[in-house]
């Protein structure tokens, strides 16, 4: 017996050991990979910029991204992207930027922010060329930007034109007896439609039609401005789909310069580079590139970057997620003297009406004291657009998806659900006329729908009263165009709802020229994880959360996220209604 506890408790001591040498190995690897290092970049260098996976609005810096058999995809960040870009301008040892993608999932606005960094580097005089063995849509479109595009002899180039998805559930819904009570104010506030309707309505068909042709002229336009190909031609390749799988007629059509394997390539950037053809060329990736940024924050004066990202939900927020961490942000923001301007960046379709309230205020107050200048990403609607428009200026992107000024409320009916389906049945008693109002376990009477309709009428009188005020027009003004309505940046702009179209090196330069600073230093806000939560979360990640990952990267993911939010729906909504899938 004695020997059986001996050997237990050595077990234990070895497991505990091994425990601890594992913590101390990942310890070392976090730590290493977080030193900056202090290599320099050799001379005659190409910026090799691999933008295969996710690009989302800011880096996580994971120093365990590559170990512990982590497989989830390469996830990029915008901030880092253009960081890169705009300091590869200036850096006399890269002589250029190769860039090298096939499938980028992101959305137009950030592939336009990304193109028109491209298009400024190549002012320098330095070069930028691209190379696919197979290209999106949205890849092409950022190609364009290059001076050549080379795509391998058996790649093939989707482009076709876009479309715009939406899912709807009402069929489901029925299946399940479960009614979907609405109450909405806005023509256009189709966020209800997937509940109770089985297609477009004809005022979402109008909206959605005009949107995807805004955003499709927007890039016709570009395409045809850096390859001098015809508006014509380009729809006529487009509604053909001749380029499925036919580098050659790419070629002759002058939509792509060159055919050619990976290693003719490379041949060419030696040529380009006067690098002896036997020896290999300088590169650097983006992950090392990153490491030679040293950010300068010795300036005594600054301009906040305040990310809001996400959801706006009724809590604390994260970095998927906007609550009460952007509203204390602006706020200490507002309060700290060495920042002499803010830049609010948003990527949201918007949420919690009473939480975007709350955001809102704060900008409003922020206004009066120093420059706030909204830089609008992907998404800037609803919600998002409601803690927009007390900035004193407005930036978007021409595929900025923004407006849907707008509100809705959805109480799910599940009583016979509950009853048909799995047979459970409910009762109650009640001190009050209406102390069972608002239940998820009957429908609502004609009182409770004429309550919660003056509720939605008046956080839409709010909203418009918002805007009426943030953007110097009158009520009937911004009635006439809200109504639950999206628009284009570039349609937002020619309606008032934005100031001008850029993106957040532009936000950035108006904010200083506000606040009449010429030397100032960036700090972005929230902060991002340290290494211990990345430790923690990096180390225990479950199969689950590895899951959700791989259907994010297979283009699943969004159908995943939208049943996530129906699940977190709370109180009145200034939401953006639908999943909108742009292919």
């Amino acid at each position: 017996m004695k020997s059986f506890f001996k050997a237990v408790l050595a077990t234990i001591v070895g497991i505990l050991f091994l425990w601890i040498l594992l913590f101390i190995t990942f310890l070392s690897i976090g730590i290493a990979s977080l030193t900056p290092s202090h290599t320099p970049v050799k001379s005659n260098s190409v910026l090799v910029l691999d933008l295969n996976g996710i690009i989302n609005e800011r880096s996580i810096d994971n120093p365990f991204e590559n170990v512990y058999g982590n497989t989830s995809p390469k996830t990029i960040g915008l901030n880092t992207i253009l960081n890169l870009i705009k300091k590869a301008a200036t850096d006399n040892n890269i002589k250029g930027i190769s860039l090298q993608a096939n499938y980028i999932l992101t959305n137009y606005a950030s592939i336009e922010e990304i193109r028109n960094a491209l298009l400024d580097f190549r002012k320098t005089g330095k070069f930028v060329y691209s190379y696919s063995e197979t290209m999106a849509q949205n890849v092409y479109y950022l190609a364009t930007a290059a001076d050549s595009i080379f795509i391998h002899p058996q790649g093939n180039i989707e482009f076709k034109g876009l479309v715009a998805e939406v899912l709807f559930f009402n069929k489901l819904l029925k299946k399940l007896d479960v009614d979907a009570q609405i109450i909405r104010h806005g023509e256009f506030k189709n966020a209800v439609e997937p509940f109770i309707l089985d297609k477009m309505s004809n005022a979402n068909r109008e909206q959605m039609q005009s949107y995807v042709n805004s955003t499709w002229n927007n890039i016709c336009n570009a395409i045809h401005s850096e390859r001098g190909i015809e508006i014509e031609t380009i729809n006529r390749i487009a509604d053909s789909l001749l380029f499925l799988y036919n580098p050659p007629l790419a070629l002759s059509e002058k939509f792509i310069d060159v055919i050619a394997y990976r290693d003719e390539y490379d041949a060419f950037l030696k040529h380009k580079l006067q690098v002896e053809a036997s020896r290999d060329y300088n590169r650097i990736s983006i992950k090392d590139y990153k490491k030679t940024i040293l950010k300068d924050n010795t300036a005594p004066h600054k301009i906040a970057v305040i990310y809001a990202n996400g959801n706006i939900i009724d809590d604390e927020g994260n970095y998927e997620n906007i609550g009460f961490n952007i509203a204390n942000e602006i706020k200490k923001a507002r309060e700290e003297k060495s920042i002499k301007a803010i830049v609010l960046r948003i990527n949201s379709g918007g949420g919690s009406a009473l939480m975007s309230d709350i955001i809102w205020r704060e900008v409003f107050l922020t206004n009066k004291e120093k420059p706030i200048v909204v830089s609008m990403s992907d998404y800037a609607a609803s919600g998002g657009y409601y803690i927009a428009c007390a900035a004193n200026y407005i930036v978007a992107q021409p595929s900025t998806l923004t407006g849907s000024i707008g509100v809705f409320g959805i109480i799910p009916n599940v009583e016979k659900f509950l009853s048909n389906k799995i047979g459970i049945t409910t009762d109650h008693v009640k001190t009050n006329l209406n102390s069972d109002a608002i239940s998820i376990t009957h429908a609502m009477n004609n009182y409770e729908k004429l309550v919660m309709q003056k509720n939605v009428e008046n956080v839409y009188n709010t909203f418009v009263n918002h805007v009426s005020e943030g953007r110097d027009l009158s009520f009937s003004e911004v009635d006439a165009i809200a109504q639950g309505r999206i628009w284009t940046g570039s349609d937002a702009y020619k309606i008032g709802l934005v100031d001008t179209l850029g993106g957040l090196d532009l936000a950035i330069q108006i904010a200083a020229d506000k606040a009449k600073m010429k030397n100032y230093s960036i700090i972005e806000q929230p902060l991002m994880k340290d290494f211990f939560e990345l430790l923690t979360t990096s180390l225990f990640e479950t199969s689950t959360s590895n899951k959700i990952k791989f259907l994010k990267f297979n283009n699943l993911y969004p159908y995943y996220e939208y049943w996530e939010t129906i699940h977190a729906l709370k109180g009145i909504q200034t939401r953006l209604p639908f999943i909108l899938t742009i292919k």
